[in-house]
């Protein structure tokens, strides 16, 4: 071990010195990619790698003893594999399978766009498109009726907007409630 990297050692161990820190990443730069390309973690991108690495140079500047001749380089390898692969055998547990062989929905949608709409959700597409024309359908009453039923007014304001009793409403929002099942069957 050079007298550079001691200096940088012992400024990440006894005053959390950040940029001694980035110089001994930088110079296990190699190693660190290397390991990058040997391991695969799900979810994980470069940065993440670095950020892991990062965390195991400090821990290892912490607990290096070089009296006894060991080299850092050396240690600080063994002991940043060891930690990826302890994240690997994490992410293959049985228990987070789920986790690992999940897909994202919206990678979904746009590979299966034309499966998932015309499979899935047909009716409510048709309804959608249909919406136009069913607003054209309904009576003032049954529009205060839909405004209700959005939160958008009250009901107490729905009937004197409509000049109805509550009850008279109540049979709007039904019979609103009867045309939308119908539209989706």
């Amino acid at each position: 071990m050079n007298k550079t990297e001691a200096s940088l050692i012992l400024r990440v161990r006894n005053e959390n010195d950040s940029n001694s820190l980035q110089k001994l990443i930088k110079r296990y730069r190699p190693m660190i990619e290397s390991l990058f390309q040997q391991y695969y973690i799900h979810g994980y991108d470069r940065n993440d790698w670095y950020q892991e690495a990062f965390i195991v140079c400090h821990e290892t500047c912490v607990i290096f003893n070089g009296d006894n001749g060991s080299q850092f380089g050396s240690f600080f390898k063994m002991r940043f594999k060891n930690h990826i692969i302890d994240i690997v055998r994490r992410e293959n547990t049985y228990k987070r399978q789920a986790n690992q062989n999940a897909h994202s929905f919206e990678v979904y949608l746009v590979e299966n766009h034309q499966a998932f709409v015309s499979n899935h959700h047909t009716k409510m597409v048709d309804l959608v498109n249909g919406l136009e024309d069913y607003f054209n359908d309904l009576s003032h009453r049954e529009i205060l009726a839909i405004r209700y039923l959005l939160g958008q007014i009250e009901l107490s304001e729905a009937c004197k907007r409509a000049n109805c009793t509550e009850e008279q409403m109540i049979r709007a929002i039904s019979r609103c409630k009867t045309k939308i099942k119908d539209r989706l069957r």
